[in-house]
């Protein structure tokens, strides 16, 4: 009998000392941050993290949060669906974070966001412009981000107002971030009249675009929208400039980083699209402050989007934390004690002011047109519409033989 009354003992001492302390609150506060860390679009990632890193300094120097560093933890999706469900799952349950942030690639934070919110944690993506991540209404997912509608919103609006394209061709990323801007695109081609001569797809690594850019070259559209990443952005390009396949291709802001600009160099002249490019907004005071502290803590870099945007997305979600009260230890009731908080989230930052509206999409962002203009030789964005905003006039793309910079 005594002999079994220890062996109960010994094990009910092995359980608490597994266990712990039923709501012992962590030492560090948790943030799980998800993106493409390896693979193809390891950069952008990358610029994503420095905003980030950025944005975690100035909390943990000034103190943190109720006495705890932010601790950021990270998972590498690789832009994959499978991975990116590893990698949330990894961090919800092994990890145990309050909230996940970060995400790049449509189609993996679909999949991520729907996790998220069956397991009740928080997830506020940063920079996946999908519409269905949001459009779901699901209670747990947030973007900080503009969806693709709003981004074209204001190319759309020079499109009908200025440029009214007869004809239009597609060359798409065959992906959801792919589609769903050729959806947008189709009915803004279908409003202004401009006749739809091809919709042609790639896949996510693909190098060879020579069959495609054949096929619009006998086209000859006016416009051609183009939704790639950065390297098979930069790769169409050259790649249009060895067939002699002139147009004005259009994009969006992630075409647009450092790492474009360094592979196309010259050849990315004309190119079009949306972006929040903070240096392009320096009259603002958060932007300005942002992009001083960007390169004093990355000496030479440039400030791009998806650094602004990694670094907005993590303010937001320190704000929502600081409101939501002093993490207890009960993992559910401080994820949702921070769902709640972010509903009213209200603080401007670098993209502006972010607000969310019922569905968790920001309302309050607005990316301005843009065009690639050479000044000796280098590229760099020019607000082009609306003519209030417009740092520069728009400039027709000349053909290839015309051009000074080679």
């Amino acid at each position: 009998m005594l002999k079994r009354f220890l062996s109960l003992l010994l094990v009910g001492a092995m359980v608490v000392a597994v266990a712990g302390p039923a709501a012992a609150a962590p030492k560090t506060i948790k943030i799980g941050i998800l993106g493409p860390f390896t693979g193809s679009l390891a950069f952008n990632a990358g610029e994503m993290k420095k905003g980030m890193l950025l944005a975690l300094d100035e909390i943990n120097t000034g103190g943190g949060l109720f006495g705890k560093e932010i601790e950021l933890i990270f998972g590498d999706s690789e832009c994959k669906p499978d991975k990116g469900l590893s990698a949330v799952k990894k961090l919800l349950t092994r990890n145990k974070v309050l909230v996940v942030g970060g995400g790049y690639c449509s189609s993996v934070n679909i999949a991520t966001s729907d996790i998220c919110n069956m397991e009740k944690c928080p997830v506020v993506v940063a920079i996946a412009i999908s519409p269905t991540i949001t459009n779901r209404g699901l209670k747990y997912v947030f973007r900080t981000s503009p969806n693709s509608p709003m981004f074209l919103n204001g190319i759309n609006l020079w499109l009908e107002k200025v440029k009214k394209p007869k004809t239009v061709a597609f060359f798409m990323e065959n992906s959801d971030y792919g589609r769903d801007g050729e959806e947008i695109w189709s009915g803004i081609a279908k409003k202004i009249g401009a006749k739809e001569l091809a919709h042609l797809y790639f896949e996510i690594g693909d190098t060879d675009f020579t069959t495609q850019i054949s096929k619009l070259k006998n086209l000859k559209p006016d416009v051609t929208f183009n939704i790639a990443s950065t390297t098979e952005a930069s790769l169409i390009q050259k790649q249009a400039k060895e067939l002699n396949f002139l147009t004005q291709w259009i994009g969006v802001g992630g075409q647009f980083t450092e790492a474009y600009f360094k592979m196309s160099g010259s050849i990315c002249e004309y190119a079009m699209g949306s972006s929040l490019e903070p240096t392009l907004n320096m009259k603002d005071p958060e932007t300005a402050a942002f992009v001083n502290a960007y390169q004093k803590k990355y000496p030479g870099a440039r400030p791009g989007i998806f650094s602004s945007q990694g670094y907005d997305n993590l303010m937001v979600i320190f704000d929502a934390v600081k409101r939501a009260g002093k993490p207890t230890g009960n993992l559910s009731k401080d994820r949702n004690k921070i769902r709640d908080a972010l509903t009213t989230t209200d603080i401007k930052l670098t993209q502006g002011r972010v607000t969310f509206g019922k569905d968790g999409q920001v309302y309050t962002v607005f990316p301005s047109p843009v065009q690639v203009q050479l000044k000796d030789c280098k590229p760099g964005l020019h607000v082009i519409y609306p003519p209030e905003k417009a740092a520069a006039k728009y400039q027709n793309p000349k053909p290839w033989a015309q051009r000074k910079c080679k």
